[in-house]
């Protein structure tokens, strides 16, 4: 049986892009993400249309976006 050998690197990982966010699925465009009040790296997205109730609040910045991304092209909350 042939032993699987890991490749070790000396290379610094590569810089993570901040994600962009992407439109609601309404159509509207999202609010820029903000931390939610007494609390430790939380935050909102909202949809800017004053009709849409759209929103997403997560933890963490990235994780934030990623999920309003995914759930945004989505008709279902």
């Amino acid at each position: 049986m042939k032993l699987l050998k890991r490749k070790t690197s000396t290379r610094v990982s590569k810089i993570q892009k901040k994600p962009t966010l992407s439109k609601c699925r309404c159509g509207g465009k999202a609010n820029k993400p903000k931390p939610v009040e007494r609390c430790q790296d939380r935050w909102i997205i909202s949809c800017q249309v004053e009709r849409c109730f759209a929103t997403n609040i997560g933890q963490g910045l990235v994780d934030t976006i990623n999920g309003w991304n995914r759930l945004s092209t989505h008709f279902y909350r």
